[in-house]
C-alpha cells in the first residue's frame, strides 16, 4: 500500500499540478475575453489543455532525466519514487486523453491539441537542448492557451492581447531558467543560449522580452478592450514586478539570481491572469448593473 501511495504522488508530482491548473485557468481566460459563454464546452477544452500541458511536463522529465540529477534532483525520476518507463506510460495517456477530448469540440480545436502535443514532445526531445528555437516553441504554447479557450467565443482578437504578453513573459522566464539549469547543462553538453553565450549574457538578453511587456502592456487598456482593474493589476504592481526582475538580472546576472527571479516570475504570471480575469468580470457585472438600472 505505501508503495502504491508513493507511486501515485510522484504521479502526480510529476505533472507539475500548479502549471496544469494555471493552463486551464489561462484558457477560461482566453475564454472570458471573447465573450465565450460558460459552459461544458468551456469545461471540455479547459481539461483538454489541461491534460496535454500534464503530459508535455512529463514527457520533459523523461528526456531531462541526467540534467534533473544534477539541477533538480528532487524531481520523480531522479529521487527513485518513478521509473523513466512508468513516466513515459503515462505521459502517452495524457496526451491521448487529451488530445482525445478535444474531438469533443469544433474540428479546429483537435487540430490545435494535436499540434501543441506533438510540439510539447519535440521540445522535451529536441528542441529544449537548442539555443534558442525551444524557448521560443514553449512561449508560443503558453500563450497559446488563451487562444485556445478564445476559440470558443466571439471576441477572439480580444484574447490575442493576455496571449501575446503571456509568450513574451514566458520568453523571458524561459531564458531565466536555461541560465538557472546552466551547471547541469554544461555537464551534459547541451547546446543551450545559457552554455553557448554564458550565464550574465543569458541573463541580460532575457530582460528584452520582459521590457517589451511593460512597454506593450499599456495598448490593450489604451484601445478599450481592458479596463481600469487591468490598469492597476498589470501596469502598476506586474510591471513593477518586471522592472525588479529586470534590475536584479543585470545587477547579478549568475544562476542563483535567474532561479530566484524565474520562481518570482512564475508568481506574477499567477497574478497576471488573476488581473486579467478579474478585469473581464468586473467589466461584466458593470454591464450587467446598469443594464438592470
Amino acid at each position: 500500500m505505501a508503495g502504491l501511495v508513493r507511486t501515485s504522488r510522484a504521479l502526480l508530482i510529476i505533472t507539475r499540478p500548479a502549471n496544469v491548473v494555471l493552463t486551464a485557468v489561462s484558457v477560461a481566460v482566453g475564454a472570458s475575453c471573447s465573450s465565450a459563454p460558460a459552459g461544458i464546452a468551456l469545461v471540455t477544452a479547459c481539461a483538454c489543455a489541461a491534460l496535454i500541458a500534464a503530459g508535455g511536463y512529463v514527457a520533459n522529465d523523461c528526456f531531462d532525466v541526467e540534467t534533473d540529477r544534477i539541477n533538480r534532483p528532487y524531481r520523480p525520476i531522479p529521487s527513485g519514487a518513478l521509473s523513466r518507463r512508468t513516466a513515459v506510460s503515462w505521459a502517452v495517456i495524457l496526451f491521448v486523453a487529451g488530445v482525445s477530448l478535444s474531438w469533443f469540440l469544433p474540428s479546429h480545436f483537435a487540430l490545435m491539441a494535436t499540434v501543441i502535443a506533438l510540439a510539447l514532445v519535440w521540445y522535451a526531445a529536441i528542441l529544449k537542448r537548442t539555443v534558442l528555437w525551444g524557448h521560443v516553441l514553449v512561449a508560443t504554447i503558453s500563450g497559446s492557451a488563451f487562444v485556445f479557450g478564445g476559440m470558443l467565443g466571439t471576441r477572439l482578437a480580444a484574447a490575442f492581447a493576455p496571449a501575446l504578453l503571456a509568450a513574451a513573459f514566458h520568453l523571458g522566464r524561459e531564458m531565466l531558467k536555461a541560465a538557472a539549469d546552466y551547471p547541469g547543462d554544461m555537464e551534459q553538453g547541451y547546446d543551450t543560449i545559457a552554455v553557448r553565450r554564458g550565464v550574465a549574457p543569458t541573463c541580460r538578453l532575457a530582460s528584452i522580452p520582459l521590457a517589451g511587456v511593460i512597454a506593450l502592456s499599456p495598448i490593450p487598456f489604451i484601445i478599450g478592450w481592458f479596463g481600469f482593474f487591468y490598469l492597476i493589476g498589470v501596469i502598476i504592481v506586474i510591471d513593477g514586478l518586471l522592472a525588479y526582475v529586470i534590475e536584479r538580472v543585470w545587477r547579478s546576472p549568475e544562476s542563483e539570481t535567474a532561479a530566484r527571479m524565474a520562481t518570482l516570475l512564475k508568481w506574477g504570471m499567477v497574478a497576471g491572469i488573476a488581473t486579467v480575469w478579474g478585469d473581464v468580470w468586473t467589466r461584466s457585472l458593470t454591464g450587467v448593473m446598469l443594464t438592470l438600472r
